[in-house]
């Protein structure tokens, strides 16, 4: 197999082996646990200087400087450590995500943009792909020139709260929170479809006693157990072969009050878009406004993008 720029992943040998190295996780650890008064006094010492960077624009010049390599770092680790691929370096990373790219842009799957062809099998199948090795590299670098993703939404999660990523992929929200608020004593969950991105998230998360990871199988439109205070589904809701049924699935899981920040682009179902989130779209949308308020963002059914937005579980 060629280990630098034609990988080629197993997804399920990966996972499988995955399995039986991880750690099983603690439904009631929280975020904050083991900290103490100094650890959450510094925890927030270290968000604030790194909300300094980010604000004044430092910290992407530093990473585009190749000065701020840390996101770099952990990412070899998975790259040749995990996956054990040849070691890379910086130009490298650039290249080999021009490289995988241009795979990418051939994704083409009937049985997503044909709903008389789609499956739950078939659309995991299309997940599974070597040409989503891209993936890997463009959500990493995202992270790193963005590492407080969850910031805008911080208002609507609420400390000592119970937080779900839906179709979390490498979980920007959860690293986000898990590595610069761990003194809002959070308990994290992420979910997706079992793929690439899902174990390199599994592999960051795999000290975090307080991040639970599940995987969403074929079939299984209501995966969340127990109640939630805060569901992030960011870049996800277009790609579902069935959109409805999952956000009836958030409005059960959310606790009275409990907030769902989710977006819905409105795509031509090409690529990993689906035919059937398309045709959903406008009803689902429906749903969200008959069953929540919108108290952040503007979500309307003229088919238009709906960008970020927050509704409140009434």
């Amino acid at each position: 197999m060629n280990l630098y720029d034609d990988f080629q992943p197993d997804i399920a040998t990966l996972l499988a082996a995955q399995d039986a190295r991880l750690p099983a996780p603690d439904p009631e650890a929280r975020s904050g646990d083991g900290l103490g008064r100094l650890g959450a006094f510094l925890s927030v010492a270290r968000l604030y200087a790194l909300g300094a960077l980010v604000t004044s624009g430092l910290h992407r010049r530093l990473v585009y400087a190749n000065l701020r390599l840390d996101w770099l770092r952990e990412f070899q680790e998975y790259w040749s450590g995990e996956l054990g691929c040849r070691p890379i370096q910086p130009f490298e990373f650039y290249h080999l995500a021009g490289v995988y790219r241009q795979r990418l842009q051939t994704v083409h799957f009937e049985s997503l943009s044909n709903p008389e062809l789609a499956s739950d099998d078939r659309h995991l199948e299309a997940w599974r792909d070597p040409r989503t090795v891209h993936y890997l590299f463009n959500h990493t670098y995202r992270l790193a020139l963005a590492p407080l993703r969850a910031h805008p939404y911080v208002r609507w999660i609420p400390r000592g709260g119970r937080i779900a990523e839906y179709g979390c992929g490498a979980a920007p929200i959860l690293t986000s929170l898990a590595r610069h608020y761990r003194h809002l004593q959070l308990r994290l969950v992420g979910l997706d479809i079992p793929h690439l991105l899902f174990h390199h998230a599994r592999w960051k998360f795999r000290h975090d006693r307080f991040v639970t990871m599940l995987p969403v199988l074929p079939g299984n439109d209501a995966p969340l157990p127990g109640a939630y205070d805060t569901i992030f589904c960011l870049e996800v809701l277009e790609h579902l072969p069935r959109p409805i049924p999952v956000l009836q699935h958030f409005h059960r899981a959310l606790r009275p009050g409990g907030h769902l920040v989710f977006d819905y682009i409105r795509s031509d179902a090409v690529g990993f878009d689906t035919a059937s989130a398309l045709r959903d779209r406008l009803p689902a949308l429906q749903f969200v406004l008959d069953h929540f308020d919108i108290v952040h963002g503007r979500v309307t059914t003229d088919g238009s993008h709906v960008e970020p937005a927050v509704a409140r579980k009434r």
